[in-house]
This record gives C-alpha cells, structure tokens and sequence, in this order.
C-alpha cells in the first residue's frame, strides 16, 4: 500500500519533506528522495497530536515516536517564508486517517494523546507571563506616571502575553481512542488550541 504523499516543510531552517504511508511503515524523505525516517509500524510507541505556532495563526501537527525515541514530525501547514504558511489540509487529513487506520492491529503497544508536553505548556505560558507583565510595568510607568501617549503601545503587547498564558494553560496531554480520527467518522474542524485538537482540516 501506498498513500499519499505528505508536504511539509517545518520552518526556515529545514528542508522540505514527503511523508506517506506503505505497507507496513511510515516514511518519510526528502523532495529529492533522500532518506529521512521510516517507521514500521510495529515499532511506534506514541503518536502526538497538538497545535503549534505557524506565522500568526496555528497548524496541527502531528509527532510519532518509536521504540528507539526517534520522532517524526508532519503538520497540516508547510513553511513558504517568513511569518508565511501555506495550508496542506487534504493530504494531511489523508494521511492523518491512514495512519490511525493502519495502527489499530497495533494499538495496544501505542501510546495516542492529544496535546503539548507539560514541559512545553510551562515554558510558553512562563514566557506570556513575563510579556504580560513587562507590558503592565511600562505601561504604568510611560502612561500613568509620565503621562506619555506611547505607553499606550504596551496595550497590545500585554494582550498578547495574556492571550499566550491562556493558550498555553499548563496542562497535562490528554488520551483519545484512535478510532475518532478514521476515514469513516465525521470529526469536526480543529480547534486552534494547544492542549487538544481535534485534526480533520488542520
């Protein structure tokens, strides 16, 4: 069997990639066919869904680990420049029910969760803490004291510290049936959080 072929492209820093599904093990390579992973299914022990930061929105990206903690790593986006993203939603979704489709004989020894490492969670939501309160000192020092009209600009940046602990409200990665994801349930739109997603479009 062979799906599909994935696009995806992590970040500037990194090479564009195909992911698919054969037989009996997820590959994926370079464009040019270089080899990157392949993971017999058998051997993967964990597979992640979560949402992370693509420019100014979010993606879903899915990460797979196997026996040997190796990760593989896809999302429903694919970097095409700065702050620039460009949605890969159908092959995703294919490729996102084919795998769920081909680990249920093996179901028993895989891990599926939803959601950030609590490790993450805490990082990020340290880092909007800091932002939103380092917008909250200027602000009340340019603004209110030195009655400075640009401390009016800190507004939006305390805004989007807040927005940033609540998105990363530490919390720990949620279990779910791998069932949910298959071809032939109807799963709704993801929702652009980073604890749980559910991941049909992207």
């Amino acid at each position: 069997m062979s799906s599909v072929r994935h696009p995806d492209r992590r970040n500037l820093g990194t090479r564009p990639t195909l992911t698919w599904l054969e037989e009996n093990a997820l590959v994926q390579t370079l464009e040019d066919g270089t080899p990157v992973h392949s993971f017999a299914l058998a051997d993967i022990r964990q597979v992640r869904l979560a949402a992370e930061m693509a420019g100014q929105t979010s993606q879903v990206v899915l990460r797979i680990t196997n026996s040997a903690g190796e990760e593989m790593v896809f999302g429903s986006m694919t970097f095409v420049s700065a702050g620039v993203f460009r949605g890969e939603y159908e092959t995703f979704r294919a490729l996102l029910t084919g795998l769920h489709e081909a680990l249920l004989p093996h179901r028993e020894q895989v891990e599926f969760v939803e959601g950030q490492s609590m490790a993450f969670m805490i990082t990020m939501f340290i880092l909007g803490a800091l932002i939103a309160v380092m917008g909250v000192v200027f602000f009340v020092v340019l603004f209110l004291l030195q009655e400075n009209a640009y401390g009016l600009f800190l507004v939006p940046v305390t805004l989007m510290g807040g927005g940033l602990m609540r998105m990363f409200w530490p919390r720990g990665p949620q279990a779910y049936n791998p069932e949910k994801y298959l071809a032939e349930n109807q799963f709704d739109a993801p929702r652009a959080e980073a604890g749980t997603d559910d991941a049909s479009q992207g």
